[in-house]
């Protein structure tokens, strides 16, 4: 693996292995702490390399396969972080009486290791459900990709139904699924939903896998309804300070000796020059 400095000035890269998992609309997520699969298996030569402006600096990596490895595909990744960015993240870190933002950059190298056996891709959609947020409720499908080889992408297509009325229809294509990691998946609810049960249909077709047919009731309870109004309701803005009286006393007066002086000096202006004797 070859890390590249691009930048004019130097940099100090920090390097992690990492687990991969689905990330909210699919695609990957590199996880680099509490390894539990495919990332414990690499070992890097070196996790921080030092780098003049434009140098480069290759860094080898294996990685160990446990004899109780099942799967023909099995996916990981290095990640890279500058560790100026770190420092600043840590020197900027939130009191217990605030928040702060940090930005921290990464790049990551997505590893796949292939082991003997056949390719399989399928998808299961285990749960659905109705949350609710400060952004408003959400229909939360819950997505496990299963087989032995990612999917590349998934078309959603549902309807949500009262009854016989269409409440709202939702069309959206999810990216990169790997197999073996959950997915909570959010649609937006249209609208604010009542109290009551909803039907939810459709399909979900994943790329060179079986269709995924949705036929699924969910309720939505009187809890939950209280929970949306709650978490909806903006917070109370302070009252507005008012202007102290003696202001606009202070105020009246200036305005007042204002108007006396430009009066004087019209008058001034008006009176009758004498020649001089």
């Amino acid at each position: 693996m070859r890390v590249r400095n691009v930048s004019a000035h130097s940099v100090t890269v920090l390097l992690k292995g990492a687990d991969v998992q689905n990330a909210s609309n699919g695609n990957a997520d590199y996880v680099t702490t509490k390894l539990s699969s495919t990332g414990r298996w690499l070992q890097l030569a070196t996790t921080t390399v030092r780098l003049a402006p434009h140098a480069s600096h290759d860094v080898a990596f294996t990685a160990s396969i446990p004899t109780s490895a099942r799967g023909a595909s099995h996916y990981a990744g290095i990640v890279a972080v500058d560790a100026k960015d770190l420092a600043s993240a840590a020197a900027h870190r939130p009191t217990k009486r605030g928040f702060s933002f940090a930005r921290v950059s990464r790049q990551a190298l997505p590893l796949t290791i292939r082991l003997p056996g056949p390719l399989s891709r399928r998808l299961v959609v285990r749960s659905i459900t109705i949350d609710v947020e400060p952004v408003g409720a959400g229909l939360v499908l819950g997505l496990l990709p299963g087989g032995s080889d990612l999917i590349q992408s998934a078309a959603i297509r549902l309807r949500v139904m009262r009854g016989t009325r269409i409440v709202f229809r939702h069309a959206s294509t999810l990216g990169q699924l790997f197999p073996g990691a959950i997915l909570n998946y959010r649609v937006p609810w249209s609208g604010r939903p009542v109290a009551g049960s909803y039907h939810v249909v459709g399909v979900i077709r994943p790329r060179d896998a079986a269709a995924v047919p949705v036929d699924q009731t969910v309720t939505f309870t009187p809890a939950k309804v209280a929970e949306l109004k709650h978490e909806a309701t903006p917070a109370a803005q302070p009252p507005r300070s008012r202007t102290p009286p003696w202001v606009w006393f202070a105020l009246a007066a200036g305005a007042a000796l204002l108007l006396a002086l430009s009066l004087a000096v019209w008058k001034l202006a008006r009176r009758p020059v004498h020649p001089a004797a």
